[in-house]
């Protein structure tokens, strides 16, 4: 046999055996026994298409020996094959033994080319070459050894079994085939199988047949590994009542596979024969000796129900005097699938809701409201499937259904109107819109007086929008108008008029301000007086108070000038001794314009509460430093938790600048330039007191010298 031959032949040999669970050895035969206690069963396998071939002609002979003995003994007759004829005969029945009889008896066209042959003389000619094993024939020689595995009959028929049943059920034998030509094994290599009667061979149990299901097909999978030895092909039988059993391969199937890392993993996939029963599957091993081993656990299992193949719609609502029934179509057969229904309602398809609570039964197809709508309603029927969570919805909804009825109803009044005018004239008007399904448009009305009688219509048809431009004109002697709006449905149907929305005409002077007369502190407070604004449109006043520049601006008084007395005077009882203090006016009339004016800035009497003081602001300039030293005393027992520095350039506003913690009396400005003029405030902040800013002087700094 040449190099090549020799590899195909061992691959598939190989293959073979570790397929069905036996050790390759690389013999001529290798023989496997299976120890039943009463008798032993044989089976064997010829190493390569020749070997297979050359038994139609020797034959087989089993042979047997004691333990202790050295000579063989042949326990069985010549074991020949078929014949031909009784082979064709028994293709016709099974399939697999088609592969064998190939095997034994080559057909004439089996060497034959497919290719067609080529007129072309430069064109190489392939031939094979004498002596080798093609992969064809490598390939029908494996097929041939799984026939003869997964069939006990054709293993039968190609003469690879034989059953020895005059046994001594406490002996220990060695067993070994032999070609009957060559009866002492000296011009082939074969196995030899070792027994011991007292050990019966079990068929091991499997355990780890597992499998899922989605929703037209069940899969499983094992591991087949624990079964090298035992096993050379499985079955999977289903069941509907987990009782009676059917096998879903007329025969065994093998395990193959593509990669190598499949090579541990059986796979097998069934189609449900129906989607909505349950199931029952179990799985067992078929020996190559012709018998399958004990099964495995039973699998339980049913098709994954997907909720989206549901047929749900609405048949039809039915309406009462005081009630709606809604009634609605779903196979019986889903039933169990599902927990219940919910019925979902819209009159507009924006705005949805439930008309349920509480789940409907499954088995329920009708649902009645106790309530009737005014309006036509859209309705639909929500099947909830019973894996339905918080977490995972679980859900098929039915198209809606229109449930139509005479409308009479007049839609909402309109609300949320507005009215603003600019300086030309122009009057921007807005409304919130309504949002009945059947809105047809709005109706929108003007009044110089406001009287119910003295409205007449802006717009001449029923306007669509809910925003609209008025030009009034500015050279009349009336100073405000009034807008009012309602809605108009389809069937014209109006809804009552909208509140009216007073619009004052444009006024863009602000009223005058007040006069401060000068401050006064007779006592502890301080007493604040001032004149009103002579304007007429004063709505009302607010009265301000800043303590320092750094001081937060409070809101200490507002004045509503629409009363009849107005007052001119404020008597200040907040505690600020030693501080100064400057209080402002704002004057707003009627439209929102505004004026302010300020008093005088006093300083107030008693000892200002200082917790610093002696603050310094040192200009520094050399050729590589220009900046602003500031340092300060803390002049306070009391807590001081921070201080914060407020600077301010030329005319500008006092701004924070720094946040520095409690221990820190010192600051540096880097952020100084040519020019400028800077004054600095150290305000230090305390839980437990109100402690006042500390001024600096002003710092002047015009590039190499500086001006206090």
């Amino acid at each position: 046999m040449s190099n090549i031959k020799r590899i195909i032949s061992l691959f598939v040999t190989a293959l073979f055996l570790v397929g069905n669970g036996w050790a390759a050895d690389n013999k001529d035969i290798t023989v496997l026994t299976f120890n039943h206690g009463d008798s032993v069963s044989l089976r064997w396998a010829p190493g390569s298409e020749a070997l297979f071939r050359r038994s139609v002609e020797s034959g087989y002979l089993v042979q047997r020996r004691a333990a202790g003995e050295s000579a063989w003994q042949n326990i069985s007759p010549v074991l020949k094959p078929f014949s031909k004829d009784r082979f064709s005969v028994m293709e016709a029945i099974n399939p697999d033994a088609v592969a064998v009889k190939e095997i034994l008896y080559p057909s004439q066209d089996r060497s034959a080319s497919d290719e067609p042959v080529s007129n072309d003389p430069f064109e190489p000619k392939l031939e094979s070459i004498p002596g080798e094993t093609t992969l064809e024939d490598a390939l029908l020689h494996m097929m041939a050894l799984f026939s003869c595995d997964v069939s006990r009959p054709i293993a039968e028929a190609a003469a690879l079994l034989y059953v020895d049943k005059k046994v001594d059920r406490n002996a220990r034998y060695q067993y070994r085939v032999v070609f009957a030509d060559d009866e002492n094994a000296k011009k082939t290599s074969v196995s030899v199988a070792d027994v011991d009667m007292s050990r019966k061979t079990i068929l091991p149990t499997p355990s780890d047949f597992e499998g899922y299901f989605d929703e037209k097909f069940a899969h499983f999978e094992w591991s087949v590994k624990p079964f090298v030895g035992y096993y050379s092909a499985y079955n999977v039988e289903r069941s509907t009542d987990g009782e009676h059993f059917t096998p879903l391969r007329s025969r065994p199937f093998v395990q193959a596979y593509t990669k190598d890392e499949m090579a541990d993993l059986a796979l097998f996939r069934d189609t449900f024969p129906d989607e909505e029963a349950t199931y029952y599957y179990r799985m067992a091993g078929y020996s190559p000796f012709g018998f399958y081993g004990p099964y495995s656990k039973v699998v339980k299992g049913e098709p994954k129900f997907n909720i989206e193949k549901l047929n749900l719609k609405v048949d039809t609502v039915i309406l009462g005097k005081k009630t709606e029934e809604i009634r609605w179509s779903l196979d019986k057969k889903y039933e169990r699938k599902i927990k219940g229904f919910k019925i979902s309602s819209t009159p507009d398809h924006k705005k949805f809701s439930y008309e349920t609570n509480e789940l409907i039964p499954a088995n329920k197809r009708s649902f009645k409201l106790n309530k009737r709508y005014d309006r036509s309603q859209y309705y639909a029927v929500i099947a909830v499937g019973v894996k339905d969570t918080p977490m995972k919805r679980e859900e098929k909804q039915s198209s809606y259904y229109y449930a139509f009825r005479a409308d009479t109803i007049p839609p909402a009044t309109p609300t949320g109107l507005k009215a603003v005018m600019d300086s030309t004239g122009a009057v921007s008007i807005s409304w919130n819109p309504n949002t009945e399904p059947d809105l047809l448009g709005y109706q929108l009305y003007i009044s110089n007086s406001g009287d119910e009688m003295d409205y007449y219509n802006v717009t001449d048809t029923i306007y669509p929008f809910t925003s609209y431009v008025d030009t009034l004109p500015l050279n009349t002697l009336t100073n405000v108008a009034y807008y009012r709006v309602n809605a108009i449905d389809k069937n014209y149907n109006r809804s009552h008029w909208s509140d009216a929305v007073k619009l004052m005409k444009i006024d863009t002077i602000p009223p005058a301000p007040v006069v401060f007369e000068f401050l006064q502190q007779p006592k502890e407070n301080v007493i604040v007086e001032w004149t009103n604004s002579p304007s007429t449109d004063v709505s009302r006043m607010e009265l301000y108070r800043q303590i320092d520049d750094t001081g937060q601006i409070r809101l200490v008084q507002t004045y509503d000038m629409k009363k009849r007395k107005t007052p001119t005077k404020f008597e200040d009882k907040n505690e600020m001794p030693g501080q100064y203090v400057q209080y402002f006016m704002v004057v707003y009339d009627e439209v929102g314009n505004l004026s302010q004016s300020y008093s005088n800035r006093i300083l107030t009497k008693g000892e200002r509460p200082g917790c610093a003081g002696n603050l310094k602001a040192v200009l520094v300039v050399t050729e590589d430093v220009k900046e602003v030293q500031l340092t300060w005393d803390l002049t306070t027992k009391d807590e001081v938790t921070r201080f914060i520095i407020y600077r301010k350039k030329d005319d500008g506003k006092m701004l924070d600048i720094a946040l520095l913690r409690a221990n820190q009396l010192y600051y540096t400005d880097p952020k100084i330039a040519i020019g400028s003029t800077y004054q600095y405030i150290v305000r230090p902040i305390s839980p437990d007191r109100v402690c006042p800013a500390v001024y600096s002087d002003p710092i002047y700094f015009e590039g190499t010298n500086s001006h206090k």
